[in-house]
């Protein structure tokens, strides 16, 4: 299989900075495609429902789901397209010496998701043609809802393996194993939190309409309320359920403090949204919707801050290995980078005013007369001089490490310093 080139990061800090990326990228595009996701659903199911029933409260909700669910195509596009490009890059660039996710599966899920706007948009724009909608644009709308899923599935079966690195090796060889228990886990959990989410957006909402004054028809927006109230309930009812699935089926290695502290973050606020619905009487303009909604937004905080430490601890033993890999003082002046490189490679066996393993550095370093070639060149190939101390190893630095410890060892003893 194919891989999208062999990119490595140039730094930890730069592996950091691309992961708290993923996180500011699904944080702008999880909830986009969630409310499309849920809004989509529960109008199709309106729809279906209020033509059995005949139900004109059921058609006009439906109708009035849609616009909103559906913003501009460049909104669309701009936060639910691009974002996932970028995941796509982040992939490529951070997680993996070489992606096992060749770029026709990012492509296959750039083309579903792009489908299914193009089908809901459909979908919608027969509203304003024909009030009744006939059977084929219904089904239209279904089909675009399905391509939106079953593209959301794909990717958090991608996402899935961030958090299982023992799997990339059997990846890598054939594609049966991007299914895991976990990936699924994560899809029905973020499916669980955007109907509660679009519960909560259509509580808020309580069945205002562009065309009407905000007090007319009470009998309509306390529907609306109930709509909004019952999805959101019986959606947070489920999400304990699936973060306690996840962290079931979640690799040891990606377990830490931190992931189960999110979690249980996540169960109190969705308990706290339990009770503000249970409580909640249904009378007054406002209601719980803005409660109700901050609480949400705050639980999808608390579950990417787990995803991102269960990310953090999964690869772990990957960071440890590119700081391994960096040079000492990276990124310093070269006074600090000199220091820093004593500090990790010499100071075990030197000091300057007193002997450890190797004799006292203000004794040794004048004799090279301030001339930072010659220690240099000591430092590339050590021999043997004083016979009252054991030989110095080659230390095999590179020689921007070399260049800096010379100079600050020869800065440091004609300064009159010591460590």
């Amino acid at each position: 299989m194919t891989s999208w080139g062999n990119l490595q990061p140039l730094s930890t800090e730069f592996y950091t900075l691309l992961r708290y990326g993923l996180f500011l990228v699904l944080f702008l595009h999880l909830p986009v495609i969630g409310y499309l996701i849920g809004g989509s659903s529960v109008s199709l199911f309106l729809n279906f429902f209020g033509k059995e029933k005949r139900d004109p409260a059921c058609l006009r909700f439906s109708k009035e789901l849609m616009e909103t669910v559906l913003i501009g195509k460049s909104a669309l596009f701009l936060f639910g397209l691009v974002p996932l490009a970028l995941v796509w890059f982040i992939y490529a660039r951070i997680l993996f010496d070489a992606t096992p996710l060749p770029w026709q599966f990012w492509s296959a899920i750039l083309g579903i998701l792009l489908g299914g706007f193009a089908l809901l948009h459909r979908y919608r724009s027969a509203w304003d043609r024909a009030p009744d909608l006939p059977r084929f644009h219904i089904e239209t709308g279904v089909a675009g809802l399905l391509a939106v899923t079953l593209a959301f599935f794909l990717f958090s079966n991608g996402y899935g393996i961030l958090f299982n690195p023992e799997k990339l090796p059997l990846l890598q060889k054939q594609i049966r194993f991007l299914l895991s228990w976990n990936a699924v886990v994560k899809f029905l959990l973020f499916l669980a939190f955007f109907f509660g989410m679009t519960g909560a957006v259509i509580l808020l909402l309580g069945g205002r309409s562009s065309g009407e004054g905000e007090g007319t028809d009470p009998a309509y927006r306390g529907f609306v309320r109930d709509c909004g109230a019952n999805l959101t309930f019986f959606a947070t009812l489920a999400l304990p359920v699936f973060v306690l699935l996840d962290l079931v089926t979640l690799p040891e290695i990606a377990l830490s403090a931190t992931v189960f502290a999110a979690s249980a973050a996540v169960l109190l606020l969705s308990l706290a949204v339990c009770l503000i619905l249970a409580l909640a009487s249904g009378t007054g303009e406002g209601g719980p919707g803005a409660r109700v909604l901050t609480l949400y937004v705050l639980i999808f905080l608390a579950i990417l801050m787990h995803d991102h430490a269960a990310v953090g601890n999964a690869y772990q033993d990957r960071i440890a290995f590119l700081k391994m890999q960096e040079p000492a003082g990276a990124g310093k002046s070269a006074e600090e980078q000199g220091k820093a490189v004593f500090e990790t490679k010499c100071a075990g066996c030197h000091r300057f005013d007193i002997r450890v393993v190797g004799p006292p550095l203000r004794e040794v370093v004048p004799k090279y007369g301030g001339e930072v070639e010659k220690l240099k060149g000591f430092l590339r190939n050590p021999v043997k001089v004083n016979p009252d101390y054991p030989p110095m190893p080659k230390l095999g630095l590179p020689e921007e490490e070399i260049d800096a410890v010379s100079r600050y060892l020869i800065g440091q003893v004609s300064r009159g310093g010591s460590s």
